[in-house]
């Protein structure tokens, strides 16, 4: 019979079977009904208060998934085996549990080496050249095991062998945490949450495999651990370079040189722009331990006190259940479920963090940590199991904290240190908190190792209210944040050339627009480099198409690129000193409405070197009226502002305007209404004294234009025709006054504008990636100069 609610080893076995599943199912309602509440407070606050980009994560590419859950799950498979099956083979015939504990104790600091090693990896090496040195290092120590196989040498190879796997699987997080770090935009705390759930995916599988395998002969142990690392390696190849990369460097640099990103049509500079070089954050070095900081401290306090949580949900069940005399069996049930709530808990508490805040769900499950210690401690089999289900739960909800708060707290300057210091203080921690567990355990006993334990993740909640400036939840922060993502909304963005800002200003869109569908139109080779370029990027599945550009106005006008240049720019002696794909990629946007079929009735062109930071509204809740930001005060001269007065008024018979607010019309961006733009257009074709031949289509018109006027601005003609009914623009100062427009340091001295040559510097202070920046690398920079946009021209 069960005294005091224990379940001793002499209870009947049917019994003490419906009994355990009792006790177990009484726990995991109780769980249920916990995760059921927290998610459904999640979604009321969602309602009241949408946060732009938060959808950042969903965004990410299968390849960036599979990249980041993958060999991850596979490399935890390989150390799960060593620490699981390792005691197994040791105490298989030559040691006994103290030796048994070496080979944890060389796993141990296999990783704590690790990410010594990693300070100066992760500035020379790629994330996936790191997974392939982790690897090699991996089958290394599996080697080691099998030539130290001999009866008398079989403790030393094993312990060597498991300081070489924790060596592994340590720098492979590491480069995990690194590549999660350059591409997810945002949405760490989700990310972050599968990733740790794949984590105990991996051990799961390594003990269900020792479960039937005999892991006591080191053939069995060393083909499965070997076998892994090799199927890891082959993961990391096939997701970093099967077709899906630039071949090199070149590739993407030949582009650059070759030609700028086709938005250099427009040369009209802001004046009052601040300068990059009156830029302390940008110009001055920083120290190689500027990392090292108060915030850092803070990050390891959080991540120490998360580890007793974590470590008292491997050690204190089974030492518990042995205490209080439970069935062996029953224990292994008990830690089993513990595991799986924590494998349900870690995708859920990265949803539950990305809105309701890191910190806030951080507290509340050390909060539950705290109270499932110590209701494990109670002697009685009903609380143990409770206390068991409350420790998976809470290990769940913050198993990805440590990586999103190491990520999400780092400073722009050394990131990379950052992460892989906070990575080091979490591999130290698992060394060192075992041994005060067992040290307490064995010397005062379970209950009052359970209460210190209790204690002290308390006083860190206490602590951690005061260290860290927390925003409460309830407090609906967002309300003031404006939502202008336009998911109804088509972009339409002419590409002349792959650069390496393009990754730049695809994911700024999405990042805080989420518009429907991005149509790039290139030529064909331009399509082919992008494509493979873009695998690397932040960017949802199937939301951005290529428009042909030389068949572009072919179904609709009848007539290729070349046979247009070839009928009108042949016998035209154009003034201006623009050339004809100049002309040419403003025909392009304004043949988007009739070009590129079942595009959104709104839709805007994007310049291909903007890049938004703080985006402003395009359309109003209705999409009745559409908005632009202009983003440049005035125009380079008088000179300039006349040419495109004197061309808009031929062209469309109507006065120029300007912006009601400040700025121009050339705002390298602008919303068109199909109808409004066909409208347009027919008045366009409509004015026979454009061309002698009153019925050819407006793009010959147009192009014909260059016979008689310097300039032409597809911009200045819709914004002036448009503002009459459907288009509205922002103030200047609201958004266009914070921008920064910077040139190459040639073409900046040249013309005295402002370079971006430090930028340049700091952003390839790692290494220049191959498939351009990413927006949060770039965003980070510049981020102390508080800009609304920033404008990349002729890179």
């Amino acid at each position: 019979m069960e005294q005091d609610g224990v379940l001793p080893d002499t209870l009947p076995v049917q019994e003490g079977f419906w009994r355990m599943m009792w006790h177990i199912g009484e726990a995991v309602i109780t769980a249920t009904v916990l995760l059921s509440m927290m998610l459904g407070f999640t979604l009321c606050k969602r309602a009241k208060a949408v946060q732009p980009g938060k959808q950042g994560s969903s965004r990410l590419s299968l390849r960036v998934w599979m990249m980041l859950l993958l060999p991850n799950s596979v490399m935890h498979v390989c150390g799960g085996l060593v620490i699981v099956a390792g005691p197994q083979y040791v105490m298989s015939g030559v040691g006994d549990a103290g030796d048994a504990g070496l080979v944890a104790g060389s796993f141990g600091l296999g990783s704590v080496l690790a990410n010594l090693v990693a300070f100066k990896l992760g500035s020379m090496l790629q994330p996936w050249l790191m997974c392939i040195v982790a690897a090699a290092m991996g089958l290394a120590g599996v080697l080691l095991g099998g030539l130290l196989s001999a009866p008398e040498q079989r403790l030393y190879g094993l312990v060597g062998a498991a300081g070489f796997v924790g060596f592994a699987q340590s720098l492979h997080v590491v480069a995990r945490i690194f590549y999660q770090a350059e591409m997810v935009a945002d949405g760490q705390a989700f990310v972050s949450g599968w990733v740790s759930a794949s984590n105990i995916v991996g051990i799961a599988v390594a003990a269900f495999l020792t479960s039937f395998i005999d892991c006591t002969v080191y053939t069995n142990l060393g083909f499965l651990c070997g076998g892994g690392l090799l199927l890891y390696v082959s993961l990391v190849l096939i997701a970093s370079l099967a077709k899906t990369r630039p071949q090199s460097c070149g590739d993407i640099e030949s582009a650059k040189a070759s030609a700028s990103m086709v938005s250099a049509d427009h040369e009209e500079k802001e004046p009052s722009a601040p300068a990059m070089l009156a830029t302390p954050a940008l110009s001055q070095k920083t120290s190689r331990l500027s990392w090292l900081s108060w915030q850092l401290a803070k990050v390891c306090f959080l991540i120490f006190t998360m580890a007793i949580s974590r470590e008292a949900q491997k050690f204190l069940i089974p030492l518990v259940g042995a205490e209080l005399n439970i069935h062996t069996s029953f224990v292994g049930n008990v830690a089993f479920m513990s595991q799986m709530e924590s494998l349900i808990a870690a995708p859920l508490g990265g949803l539950l963090m990305e809105y309701l805040g890191i910190l806030p769900l951080l507290l509340v499950s050390l909060l539950l940590s705290a109270v499932g210690i110590q209701v494990l401690c109670i002697p009685r089999t009903d609380l143990y199991v409770q206390g068991a289900s409350l420790l998976g739960l809470a290990c769940g909800l913050s198993a990805g904290a440590a990586i999103a708060l190491s990520i999400t707290y780092a400073p722009k300057e050394r990131s990379k240190s950052f992460m892989n210091a906070c990575r080091f203080f979490n591999s130290s921690a698992d060394v060192v908190i075992p041994l005060i567990v067992g040290s307490l355990a064995s010397s005062a006993g379970v209950l009052v190792a359970g209460s210190t334990l209790t204690l002290l993740m308390l006083g860190s909640i206490c602590i951690a209210l005061f260290m860290f400036d927390l925003q409460l939840v309830l407090a609906d922060s967002t309300n003031n944040v404006r939502d202008v993502r336009v998911p109804s909304m088509d972009f339409v963005i002419p590409l002349k050339a792959v650069g390496p800002f393009t990754r730049t200003v695809l994911e700024s869109i999405f990042t805080h627009y989420a518009p429907r569908r991005i149509y790039v139109i290139c030529q064909q080779e331009v399509r082919e480099s992008m494509s493979q370029a873009m695998v690397e990027w932040g960017l949802p599945s199937g939301r951005v198409a290529f428009v042909d550009e030389e068949s572009y106005f072919e179904k609709r006008l009848g007539f290729r690129r070349e046979e247009l240049k070839e009928a009108c720019w042949k016998g035209i002696k154009s003034i201006s000193p623009r050339d004809f794909g100049w002309w040419w990629q403003q025909l392009l946007k304004l043949g988007a409405g009739q070009c590129i079929e079942n595009i959104s009735e709104n839709f805007c062109v994007w310049d291909a070197d903007l890049i938004v930071l703080e985006a402003w509204p395009l359309a109003d809740a209705g999409n009745t009226q559409c908005f632009v930001a202009p983003l440049q005060e005035k125009y380079l001269s008088e000179r300039h502002e006349e040419a495109y007065d004197s061309s808009t008024r031929h062209i469309l018979k109507l006065e120029p305007t300007k912006p009601s607010e400040g700025g121009t019309w050339i705002a390298h961006h602008m919303v068109f209404n199909k109808k409004v733009l066909e409208q347009m257009l027919k008045l366009i074709e409509s004015n026979e004294s454009l061309s002698a031949e009153s019925r050819e289509p407006w793009p010959q018109k147009i192009l014909q234009m260059a016979d008689s006027f310097e300039r032409v601005s597809e911009y200045v003609m819709y914004g002036t025709y448009a503002s009459q009914n459907i288009l509205r623009a922002h103030p200047y100062q609201t958004y266009g006054a914070r921008g920064l427009r910077l040139y190459d340091r040639e073409e900046a001295l040249a013309k005295g504008r402002d370079s971006n040559e430090f930028l340049m510097d700091r952003l390839n202070a790692e290494g220049q990636p191959i498939s351009g920046y990413s927006y949060q690398k770039v965003a980070a920079e510049v981020a102390p100069l508080g800009l609304t946009h920033l404008q990349m021209e002729h890179v």
